[in-house]
C-alpha cells in the first residue's frame, strides 16, 4: 500500500495537463530509494538499472515491465582510490549492447571525483550482473571536468557509429539555467567521443532519454522545470529524422505540481509484446520537502492518437477513396469511423501498416456534406479522436449540350442537361456575344439531381433569334460555366 504522501504525489501527477503523446500514470511505487537510469530487454523480460544514494548502480528484473524484483548485489560502486574520477559519487548511467565484449554490454556512467570534476566513464559486462570498470581514463569530459554532466544515453546508429546524448551546461559550468541536451559521437565502440553540439536549441533540460519510432524517427524526452518554478516537474519531447537536430513537440508528456514533487530521469521503452504499440515511461519521483530519496513509478500510453489525414477532402461521387491516417498508439485490429453529428461512416479494408499508420478506403455515397472527426477504436476499447480530420464535399456540377448547332426553323433545338450534386439554385441563361441577355431557360431552387431543358432558339418574349453564336451561362451548386450554342436559320 502506498504511503499517504506518495499517493498524494501520484494523484497530482495524474491530474497534470498532457498532450499527444499522452502518458497516463499507473499509480504504483515500483522501487524505492532509486533513480531509474536504463531499461534493457533480456531473456524472459527486462532489466532495469538504477542509482541508489549516489554511490551504487543496482538492477531489478521484470517479466511484465510492471512488477520489478531487485537483483541481489551491486552492479557498480564508487571507487575507493582517492584520485579516482568516481571517488565522490556515481550520478547516472546508460547502457548499450557492446561488440567488445561480444554479446555483452557497455555502461557509460557519470562519475564525480573528490575534487568535484565530472567525467563520463565506462564499464563492461557479459551478463548485465558482473561489471568491470574500463581503465584508460575517461570517455568524455566538458571543460576538462569542470563542466556539469548528467544522463548519458548511448544509442547505436551502426556497427561503427555510436551517438551519446547527455546533459551539460552550455557554458561549460554548472548553472541549472544553462543545462541543455548535447550529442557526441564515437567510431571506436565508445572508448572516445567527439562533441557534435547542442541538439535542442534553447530548451532547458535536466535529464534526457532517447527512443526511435517505427518509421525511424528519433524522439527525445527531457525533464524541465515548470515555469516559473525551478523545480524539475515536467517531461517534454522533441522529434528528429536525423538524430542530430530536434524540433520540440507541443504539449507536455507528463508533469506534476512543483510544490508536490521533483520528476526526474525519464526512461522510455516499448511496452510488452502483447501491447507493443504502447510506450511505458519510468521516472524517478522525489516528494518536495518530505524526502530526499526518490522512488520509481511508471506511466503508460493508453489511447490511440490520430494526428493527420490524407487526403483531407473527399467528394461524395460514388467512388471509394483510399486514405492514410497517421498518428501513434494504433493497436492491431483497430476500427476507424468518421463522424459528423449523428452520422457515421466506417472505413473499409482497414489495414494497420504500423503503430503509426492506418490505411483503407472510404465510400462517401449518401454522406452529408461537412467536416468529420476521425475516431480510432483500438482492440482494447480505447479510443482516440482527430477533430476536423476530413471534409466531404460535393463534386462540381456539369453541363452537356446535345445539338449545340441547330436550325430552329426546321424544328431543331439545343438539348441542355445540367447535373448538380447538392441542393441550391440552378440558373441557365443565354447571352449574345456582346453580353446582352437573350433569355432565361431555367431558374429554380433544386435538390441534387439531373435537369433537362430544350432551347428552341427563341428569346424570353418568344421571338426567333438571329443566326449566330450564343453563350449559355450555367450557375448552381459548385457549377459556374459557359458553353457555346450556334443557331443557323
Amino acid at each position: 500500500m502506498l504511503p499517504a504522501l506518495c499517493a498524494a504525489a501520484l494523484a497530482a501527477w495524474a491530474l497534470s495537463a498532457q498532450a499527444a503523446v499522452s502518458f497516463t500514470p499507473e499509480g504504483r511505487v515500483l522501487l524505492t530509494s532509486a533513480a531509474v537510469q536504463d531499461v534493457q530487454s533480456i531473456a524472459g523480460g527486462h532489466q532495469m538499472f538504477y542509482v541508489r544514494d549516489g554511490f551504487h548502480v543496482h538492477s531489478a528484473t521484470a517479466t511484465d515491465m510492471s512488477t520489478w524484483r531487485e537483483q541481489t548485489g551491486i552492479r557498480l560502486s564508487t571507487s575507493t582510490a582517492s584520485a579516482a574520477l568516481d571517488k565522490s559519487s556515481i550520478t547516472s548511467c546508460g547502457i548499450i549492447l557492446s561488440s567488445a565484449p561480444a554479446t555483452g554490454y557497455r555502461m557509460f556512467y557519470v562519475g564525480v571525483s573528490s575534487a568535484g570534476f565530472y567525467s563520463i566513464l565506462s564499464a563492461t559486462s557479459t551478463d548485465g550482473l558482473a561489471w568491470g570498470k574500463e581503465s584508460a581514463g575517461f570517455r568524455y569530459q566538458v571543460s576538462n571536468g569542470l563542466g556539469f554532466l548528467d544522463s548519458p544515453r548511448p544509442f547505436r546508429i551502426s556497427n561503427s557509429l555510436i551517438r551519446l546524448y547527455y546533459v551539460a551546461d552550455r557554458n561549460g559550468g554548472n548553472d541549472p539555467a544553462n543545462y541543455r541536451v548535447f550529442e557526441a559521437s564515437s567510431t571506436d565502440g565508445g572508448l572516445s567521443f567527439t562533441q557534435e553540439g547542442e541538439v535542442l536549441s534553447g530548451e532547458v533540460a535536466h535529464q534526457v532519454s532517447i527512443s526511435t519510432l517505427t518509421d525511424g524517427r528519433f524522439r527525445l524526452y527531457y525533464s524541465q522545470p515548470l515555469s516559473p518554478s525551478t523545480t524539475v516537474s515536467q517531461v517534454l519531447s522533441a522529434l528528429s529524422t536525423t538524430g542530430t537536430s530536434f524540433t520540440k513537440e507541443s504539449g507536455t508528456r507528463l508533469s506534476t505540481s512543483a510544490a508536490t514533487a521533483i520528476l526526474t530521469y525519464p526512461v522510455v521503452a516499448r511496452s510488452t509484446t502483447t501491447d507493443s504499440h504502447r510506450w511505458r515511461m519510468y521516472t524517478s519521483y522525489t516528494q518536495t520537502g518530505t524526502s530526499t530519496r526518490p522512488f520509481v513509478s511508471s506511466a503508460l500510453t493508453l489511447s490511440p492518437d490520430p494526428q493527420g489525414m490524407s487526403p483531407a477532402t473527399m467528394l461524395k461521387n460514388g467512388v471509394a477513396t483510399s486514405f492514410t491516417l497517421s498518428g501513434e498508439i494504433f493497436s492491431t485490429a483497430p476500427v476507424l469511423t468518421f463522424t459528423i453529428g449523428s452520422g457515421t461512416i466506417t472505413a473499409s479494408g482497414l489495414t494497420r501498416d504500423s503503430d503509426l499508420k492506418l490505411t483503407g478506403t472510404l465510400n462517401t455515397v449518401g454522406s452529408s456534406v461537412g467536416t468529420y472527426s476521425a475516431v480510432v477504436l483500438n482492440a482494447d476499447g480505447r479510443t482516440g479522436t482527430l477533430s476536423n480530420a476530413l471534409y466531404i464535399d460535393i463534386p462540381g456540377g456539369t453541363v452537356t449540350i446535345v445539338d449545340n448547332l441547330f436550325r430552329p426553323l426546321k424544328g431543331g433545338s439545343a438539348k441542355i442537361t445540367a447535373q448538380v450534386f447538392g441542393p441550391g439554385r440552378l440558373t441557365l441563361k443565354l447571352y449574345t456575344l456582346s453580353g446582352g441577355l437573350v433569355g432565361t431557360v431555367f431558374d429554380a431552387e433544386v435538390p441534387e439531381g439531373t435537369y433537362n431543358v430544350d432551347w428552341p432558339g427563341r428569346t424570353s418574349l418568344g421571338n426567333m433569334v438571329a443566326s449566330g453564336v450564343y453563350l449559355l451561362r450555367a450557375t448552381g451548386p459548385k457549377l459556374n460555366t459557359v458553353e457555346k450554342i450556334v443557331v443557323i436559320k
